[in-house]
C-alpha cells in the first residue's frame, strides 16, 4: 500500500460512515464502499495493509476498519500464523494503544482492545506471553490518567472475551481457555480494578 491507496481507502470508510463521498472522480454508494473495504478481510496478506493504515491514516474511520478487518484476519486465520507471528501482532497492538490510544476516538480503542483480547484468548496455551496479560495492562495503569482508563478497559474486555465463544473455536476449547484465565487471572483482575479505583480515588494517578 501506498500514500495514493491509503487516500482512496480513507474515501472510502468516509462513504460507508457518513454516507459522503470525499472522492472527486467517483461518486460511490455506501454498499459499494463496504464492498471494497471488505477485501481487506479477505486473505491474511492483507494484514501488512490493515497495519499500514494503523501507522499512517488520521482518520478514525480508517483505522477503525483496519482494526475490524485485524480481528477478523486473525479470528479466521489463526492457524496460517506461527507462534512468533501471533506475539508479534499482539505486541504491535498493545504497543499501539500505548502509543496512541489516548488520542484515539472511544470506537477506534474498543475495537483494538478487542482485538488483542481476542489474540490473547486464541494463542492461550500457545506460549507464556498471550498469559501475561495482565501484567502488561498493569504499565497502564502506572502510567497516565488516560493510560489508566485504557487499562482498565483492557481489563473489562478481556473478562467478556475469554467467557464468550468464539467461532471456529469448539466449546471444548473454549471451556478448556476459560476455566484456565478463571483460575490463573480472574482474582489479580479483581485485585487490580479495586487497586486502581483507589488509586484513582485518593488522586494518586493524575
Amino acid at each position: 500500500m501506498d500514500d495514493a491507496q491509503l487516500a482512496q481507502v480513507e474515501s472510502l470508510c468516509e462513504t460507508l460512515y457518513t454516507g459522503v463521498s470525499t472522492a472527486t472522480s467517483e461518486t460511490i454508494s455506501r454498499e459499494e464502499a463496504q464492498s471494497r473495504l471488505l477485501s481487506l478481510q479477505s486473505s491474511a496478506s492483507f494484514i501488512p495493509q490493515c497495519q499500514y493504515i494503523l501507522d499512517r491514516s488520521k482518520s478514525q474511520y480508517a483505522l477503525l476498519v483496519a482494526s475490524n478487518s485485524l480481528t477478523e484476519l486473525i479470528t479466521t486465520h489463526w492457524n496460517n500464523f506461527t507462534i512468533a507471528q501471533r506475539i508479534d501482532i499482539r505486541n504491535y497492538v498493545l504497543g499501539y494503544l500505548a502509543n496512541n490510544g489516548p488520542n484515539l476516538q472511544d470506537f477506534v480503542t474498543l475495537s483494538l482492545i478487542k482485538l488483542v483480547c481476542r489474540i490473547t484468548k486464541l494463542g492461550w496455551f500457545d506460549d507464556t506471553t498471550h498469559r501475561e496479560l495482565t501484567e502488561d495492562v498493569t504499565k497502564f495503569l502506572q502510567a497516565t490518567i488516560d493510560h489508566c482508563i485504557l487499562g482498565l478497559k483492557i481489563l473489562n474486555q478481556l473478562v467478556d472475551e475469554l467467557n464468550i465463544p468464539t467461532s471456529g473455536r469448539t466449546l471444548t476449547q473454549h471451556r478448556k481457555t476459560s476455566v484456565s484465565f478463571r483460575d490463573l487471572c480472574l482474582f489479580k483482575i479483581f485485585q487490580l480494578g479495586l487497586t486502581t479505583l483507589k488509586q484513582l480515588q485518593t488522586k494518586q494517578i493524575t
